[in-house]
This record gives C-alpha cells, sequence and structure tokens, in this order.
C-alpha cells in the first residue's frame, strides 16, 4: 500500500453497514446525531462497487470499505484505501431536507473515490508528475458511475457543462500547465490538485473513450490494472494497455502525448477554397489573453509546438458526415474535406466529445443560429451547450464578433434543457461581473430576464418534476432574483418571510435563493436569524446553503463581521473559510471588503493553510476572480510582489491573466453589447 493512503480513525461515531454480491463488508459511519442521513451514502456505494468489479473485470481486494463523514475536512474527500474520509456535506442525504444538488454531489464524490481504489490505489502512480492519471480517471468514472446507478439523472449529458467547460476556460490560459507536469518540491504537489489534472484529465479520457471505442477502453482498462496492480505505473503503461486493447490499430500514445505534455488545446478553423466544395481545415492554440500586450510572448517551449493529433467529426444540415484525424504535424495542411453544396450550415465535434473549441466562417455561423431559432432539437443537448460556449469564448478572445454569440442565444426562450441553460448562465453570469461597476450591468440583467422568462413562468416556484427538472428550476429562479427580476425578487422575500414569521419550511431546492433573498433585502435581525440556522441545524447540507447565503448581506458592517468569523474556528470552520471569504466577494457589496480584508489578514491565512495548501489558491481566485480596471491589476500585483504564495502561485498567475482579459474585453465590448442590448427593445 502506497504510504499516502494509509488512514486511521479514532471516534464515538454510529456505523451501518450492507454486503455486496460478492461478501465485501460495506459501512457508513457518522456522528450519532447523522447516521440517519447515511442510508443513501450506503446504498450508492454498495451499487456503484458491484458495478465496478464488473466494470473493470478486477475484483476489490480487501474485505471491507469504510466511508466515513467528518466533520471539519479540508478536502472533499480523500480515497484511503478502505477507510475513505469524507466532508459530512460530500457524504449524507436526508430526504426531503437536502437538495437535489446536494444528492448528485454525494453520489459524485463517492463515485469518484470508489473508483480511486482500482485508479491509485491497487495501481499507484509512480510519481506525481502522473497525478492526473489518478485524478482525471477517477473524475471521468464519477459520472460514468453513477450514470449506472442513477440513470435518469443523464449525467453523461452533464459532464460538458460541468466538466469540459471549466476545463476549457482554464486551460486557455497561457498561465495553464500541462496535464502530466513536473514536481520537484512538495509544495508544487498540491498546486497541481486543481481544474487542469480534474477536468481536463478526465475530458481528455472522454474523447480518448470516442476514439478508441467504449470495448478497447474497458479492455485496455483491463489489462492495464491486472498487469500493474499492487504496484506503480506511469501514463506510457497506460496507453500502451489501450493500444493493445485496439490491436495496435491505434496510436493512443502518439495522440495522447500531444495532449498530456503540453497545455491548451486548439481551435478549428474551417476556410472555404474560393467557390468550390472544398475545405481547408486548420488548427491553431486558442488562448483568451492573445490580445493581451505580454500575456502571449512567454509560453515554455513544447516539443509539439502547440498543435495536436485531433479525432475530428462534422454533421451537415443535409445529414452528411464525416471523420478526420488531424496531424499535430505544422507547416503543412491539416487537412481538407469536401461538403455539399449549398450547405446551410455544418456542425464539427459531435456532442462535444472532442476537447477543442470550433470556429466556423460567419455565414455557417448565422445558419446554425437560424436552425437553433427554427428547430433546436436537431442539435443534442451536448452540441447546443458547446456552441453556446465557443461563441462566447471566441467572442471574449476577440475572434468572434459580439453579435454572434449575442443572436445565438435569442434561441434559448425556447430551450428547455439543463445542460444548454448551465452553459449559457455560466457565460453570462460572467458578462454580468464583468459588467456590474460599468453601463452594462442593468442591460444584462434585462438580457438574462428576457431570455428565461417562458422559463422562467413554465417552472414556477412549486417543488416539482424529475431530478433535471429541479436542477434547472434552483438555476433559473437564482438567474431570475440575480438579474433583479421583480416578481422572482418578490416572491423568494415573502417565501423567507413565511418562514421566518410563521416557522413554514421553504422547499429544499431553493432554499438558497430564498435565504440569499430575504438577507439581502433584510436587516440584522434576519442575518442573525439566518446563522442561528446555520448553527442549530444537524443537516450538513442545509448548513451550506445558509453558509453561502450568509454572504448575500448588503450591510457592509454585518459583512465585515461575517469576514472576521473565517478567522475564528468556533464560528466558521476551517474547510468553509474559502466559500465565505468567496461567496462576500461576489456580492458587489463585499467585493471590495473582501480584497481589503484578505490583504490585512494574509498571514494568518497563510499560517492557517500553509504554504502547501491548494485552498490559498482557491481564495485568491475567490476574491480577486471577478476584478476588471486597471485599478485593480495594478493592486493585485503590488500586494503580491512580495508575498510568498506557496502552492498559490500558479492560481495567482492565472487570476491575473483573467483580469488583464477582463479589462481588454470590457474596453473593447462593453459599449457595443450595451448599444446591441438596448435596440433589442427587450
Amino acid at each position: 500500500m502506497s504510504t499516502y493512503l494509509v488512514a486511521f480513525v479514532i471516534c464515538d461515531f454510529e456505523l451501518i453497514h450492507k454486503q455486496t454480491d460478492t461478501n465485501i463488508t460495506i459501512s457508513v459511519i457518522a456522528a450519532k446525531d447523522k447516521i440517519d442521513q447515511a442510508e443513501f451514502a450506503l446504498e450508492q456505494a454498495t451499487l456503484i462497487t458491484q458495478n465496478y468489479e464488473k466494470y473493470f473485470g478486477v475484483p476489490y481486494p480487501l474485505p471491507k470499505q469504510d466511508l466515513i463523514a467528518i466533520p471539519d475536512f479540508g478536502a472533499g474527500a480523500m480515497e484511503n484505501w478502505g477507510l475513505i474520509t469524507y466532508r459530512e456535506t460530500s457524504l449524507l442525504y436526508r430526504e426531503g431536507m437536502s437538495s437535489s444538488r446536494s444528492q448528485q454531489w454525494v453520489a459524485t464524490v463517492i463515485a469518484h473515490e470508489l473508483a480511486h481504489q482500482w485508479f491509485g490505489n491497487l495501481v499507484t502512480m509512480q510519481w506525481w508528475n502522473d497525478l492526473w492519471l489518478n485524478e482525471g480517471f477517477a473524475s471521468w468514472m464519477e459520472y460514468k458511475g453513477v450514470d449506472g446507478t442513477k440513470p435518469e439523472w443523464r449525467m453523461m449529458d452533464q459532464f460538458w457543462s460541468r466538466v469540459v467547460q471549466p476545463a476549457l476556460g482554464l486551460d486557455s490560459l497561457s498561465s495553464s500547465h500541462p496535464v502530466s507536469v513536473p514536481v520537484n518540491d512538495p509544495k508544487d504537489i498540491e498546486g497541481i490538485f486543481d481544474t487542469i489534472s480534474y477536468k481536463k484529465g478526465s475530458s481528455i479520457i472522454h474523447m480518448l473513450e470516442k476514439f478508441i471505442g467504449p470495448k478497447n477502453l474497458r479492455a485496455g482498462l483491463g489489462i492495464y490494472l491486472n498487469r500493474h496492480k499492487f504496484k506503480n505505473a506511469v501514463t506510457k503503461d497506460l496507453w500502451s494497455a489501450l493500444a493493445e486493447a485496439t490491436n495496435y490499430t491505434k496510436d493512443v500514445e502518439g495522440m495522447m502525448n500531444t495532449w498530456t505534455l503540453q497545455m491548451g488545446y486548439p481551435v478549428i478553423s474551417f476556410l472555404q477554397n474560393g467557390n468550390t466544395t472544398s475545405w481547408n481545415i486548420t488548427q491553431d492554440r486558442f488562448l483568451l489573453s492573445k490580445q493581451v500586450n505580454g500575456t502571449n510572448s512567454s509560453l515554455p517551449a513544447s516539443r509539439y509546438q502547440y498543435a495536436w493529433v485531433v479525432p475530428f467529426d462534422f454533421t451537415t444540415d443535409d445529414g452528411t458526415t464525416g471523420k478526420i484525424l488531424l496531424s499535430e504535424k505544422k507547416n503543412q495542411e491539416d487537412a481538407r474535406i469536401n461538403l455539399p453544396e449549398g450547405l446551410n450550415w455544418f456542425k464539427a465535434n459531435t456532442d462535444g466529445y472532442g476537447y477543442y473549441r470550433v470556429n466556423y466562417p460567419l455565414k455557417i455561423w448565422q445558419g446554425l443560429i437560424a436552425q437553433l431559432m427554427t428547430n433546436h432539437t436537431v442539435f443534442s443537448a451536448s452540441d447546443r451547450a458547446q456552441m453556446i460556449d465557443d461563441a462566447f469564448a471566441l467572442c471574449t478572445a476577440g475572434v468572434l464578433p459580439f453579435d454572434i454569440p449575442l443572436s445565438l442565444v435569442q434561441y434559448l426562450s425556447k430551450e428547455t434543457d439543463y445542460v444548454p441553460w448551465s452553459v449559457a448562465l455560466t457565460q453570462l453570469g460572467h458578462w454580468k461581473v464583468l459588467f456590474r461597476e460599468g453601463i452594462g450591468r442593468v442591460p444584462v440583467h434585462r438580457l438574462v430576464s428576457h431570455l428565461l422568462s417562458n422559463l422562467y413562468t413554465s417552472l414556477g416556484w412549486e417543488d416539482s418534476g424529475e431530478h433535471l427538472d429541479r436542477l434547472l428550476r434552483t438555476l433559473v429562479l437564482t438567474a431570475m432574483f440575480h438579474s433583479n427580476q421583480e416578481n422572482a425578487t418578490a416572491t423568494s422575500l415573502a417565501m423567507f418571510k413565511e418562514e421566518k414569521d410563521n416557522n413554514t419550511n421553504v422547499p429544499v431546492e431553493i432554499q438558497e435563493v430564498v435565504y440569499c433573498s430575504g438577507i439581502s433585502q433584510g436587516d440584522r435581525q434576519d442575518w442573525d436569524w439566518a446563522y442561528k440556522q446555520y448553527t442549530t441545524t444537524n443537516i450538513p447540507s442545509h448548513r451550506g446553503v445558509i453558509l453561502s447565503a450568509l454572504a448575500c448581506s448588503r450591510d457592509t458592517i454585518v459583512l465585515q463581521e461575517y469576514l472576521d468569523m473565517t478567522l475564528n474556528k468556533d464560528q466558521v470552520r476551517s474547510q468553509d473559510v474559502r466559500t465565505v471569504l468567496g461567496g462576500v466577494a461576489s456580492n458587489p457589496s463585499g467585493t471590495l471588503l473582501a480584497w481589503r480584508h484578505l490583504r490585512r489578514h494574509w498571514d494568518k491565512y497563510y499560517d492557517l493553510f500553509g504554504s502547501g495548501s491548494f485552498t490559498l489558491g482557491a481564495i485568491i481566485k475567490g476574491v480577486i476572480g471577478g476584478f476588471s480596471t486597471q485599478f485593480d491589476i495594478e493592486q493585485v500585483e503590488e500586494f503580491f510582489s512580495s508575498r510568498a504564495l506557496g502552492a498559490g502561485e500558479r492560481a495567482l498567475l492565472q487570476a491575473k491573466e483573467h483580469i488583464k482579459v477582463n479589462i481588454m474585453f470590457r474596453e473593447s465590448s462593453e459599449k457595443s453589447i450595451v448599444d446591441w442590448i438596448n435596440q433589442q427593445t427587450l
């Protein structure tokens, strides 16, 4: 057993247990007053363990598997072999008292940690440069695992919005890093427990599954695990096993080295050869910051010169389909395809399996937009999400005119699927943050309210529907409230007052938006009432909801006191410090308070979390990530110029690059976007 996987726990907790089909004892352990919230975890852990044994074709090698909820735990969970430790919010769930989002979180974290029992524990990476082998794979399997026990949740559809979108976002920075990254200092280890190792890692495995086929991938994993069990392995060993599973018909290592040994990803573009049916397909490294002086000049050298082996496919409006493998070799024509004459549109990267962006000629973008407006269901939910995200990202990078994403999202007034809405509201939410101090704040709020109007009416405030309906309702109501839509604001406030004054229960799915509404529009008494609920509830997911909502106050004195509580473990647990700081910073009334507070108490937080903690990086990004003025970046650079950051160093570089992109985008596009929205008479 690798030493980092050894764990002992001494406690007076209670336990419930179950046997798998292969006679493994699965136990969930929690504090006595919370053990009644462990049933769902026990059911999921048992089913997922059984499914994994079948999927990998390798038995779980220990006689038991314990899962324990720890009251104050820095990470989400840790995959210690046979004794997995969890935050309470990552393991405990009670029907009717915890939301669908909490339930899904518990299921995915359990599936993630159980995947590690094979990928990480049974076969362990040789050194931390291959951390992604553990985390990328487990982050992919968590979706497979839950999809096997809860198929109605459509986890593989959600994969695009929850995994691929955030990975593409971070990996578009010049301050990103390769998936496989050299680790020469212990403090560097925690610095790579990030979106690249987890989400990019799982995204490229998802792409690889499509390329070699699910059966070959599964067979290759079986070869890899059996060959290296109870030993160490390197990334090359996995590629060898997968190539063997394809009978060496696929150069897995040749392709995947271009994705793991260099950072970033390409944008694939089309260029028509005159008026012929012949089109050239080219690739180029996609960088958000290409137009920002100084951020594109210091890219580390890459043996692949920032080109990739890209499994590429497309479909056209007349049903023509095709697929090719783009070469990583530069200075030559990547590929040429023939497309039928008179096309209105073609769509590349079917279902978003490929880890890249696609840019089309303007006339094709316009054809895609027209198709979305006429019948958007021609495209899958993942396809629609991907087009939205690509359009916004290409616009932010200065590659695509702003009217393309703005025209594209007009179809959303007819969209009823969770995944495209999740992606769209993430992008529009970013605009809200960027423009909150400028002329764009009100128009963007108006745009979001307009697009959501039909869905808001049809979903309503009634707690009903299937799992994805509930997730969508939470998303929609939250977006409408934060866009200052009158009905959403009034309804949520009335529900808060009803619970506070008459002790009625707000449906768990909408508690966070209702509490946020009541606290933001209320007084100190309302905040104190909510804080009392926070200190007295024994439902960890409910504590998490209130913890976030408490940051919604508009009273700067209250917000400052809340920030001060993060310095006292009796008031805010260490695990929750970054949530509070980030929550206050995302509140326009608290943005500058949080920044000032972080500077004033930096040494205390540094001492609390240590130089090797990924929490410092999360705090930095949470507090300064939304800045968008030259004044902001100068303050950030001045403050951090003389301070040790430990594992937070890369996070600061990424946050600063984001700020520079934000400044550029505001200067180049804010007024044009505002004018466009105003002309639409929304």
